[in-house]
């Protein structure tokens, strides 16, 4: 038992040491497992976690492996809706992958598919530098299929992003209030 708890504090020194140098301030889990000891001699790793386990809400709708959305229909700025996702423990969605585009889609036909709706990512930091809202590229978060002729800044300085109601990403004010998407992710 003494062992395990010296183990245990090493542990949790490297962690701390680890991320000391990082200007991340989510919260992190230790998640400590015991070790098994069947047959497979297989043991349960210790793992970290960026953020806390989500806690399933009946209004959102979840795809295995995905996550899980809501659309608000009520209109608000791309910061208000920002604040709005985040108090109910998610995020502005950002769509990752093609599955994950198929699951908003899936998500937005049965509320309306006619319109826009906002979207976590941005070129706020820098002009056609679109980035999610957790700073990474949208290559990079894995899905950057813009709708045709987007982006554009046609009205102006277009700096939020958005689901265009034709299909694909858009840019769009960040001040004109639209529906939009929250995400509860999948630890």
């Amino acid at each position: 038992m003494a062992v395990g708890m010296i183990a245990i504090q090493t542990l949790l020194f490297f962690v701390t040491y680890a991320l000391a140098g990082q200007s991340s301030l989510e919260p992190i889990i230790v998640v400590l497992a015991r070790r098994a000891t069947g047959a497979t001699g297989n043991a349960n790793q210790t793992c970290l976690l960026r953020n806390p386990p989500v806690t399933r809400r009946d209004d959102y709708t979840y795809f295995p492996g995905i996550g899980g959305y809501k659309v608000h229909l009520e209109y608000h700025s791309w910061n208000q809706a920002r604040i709005t996702c985040e108090k109910e423990g998610g995020h502005l969605a950002i769509i990752n992958s093609l599955a994950e585009r198929d699951a908003v889609v899936t998500v937005l036909r049965a509320t309306n598919p006619d319109f826009y709706v906002s979207l976590g990512f941005h070129d706020l930091y820098e002009e056609g530098h679109y980035v999610t809202i957790h700073g990474q590229t949208l290559a990079r978060a894995g899905f950057n299929e813009w709708a045709d002729g987007e982006p554009n800044n046609e009205d102006g300085p277009e700096n939020c992003g958005s689901w265009h109601r034709n299909g694909g990403l858009n840019d769009h004010k960040c001040s004109v209030p639209l529906p939009f998407l929250c995400e509860l992710p999948i630890h």
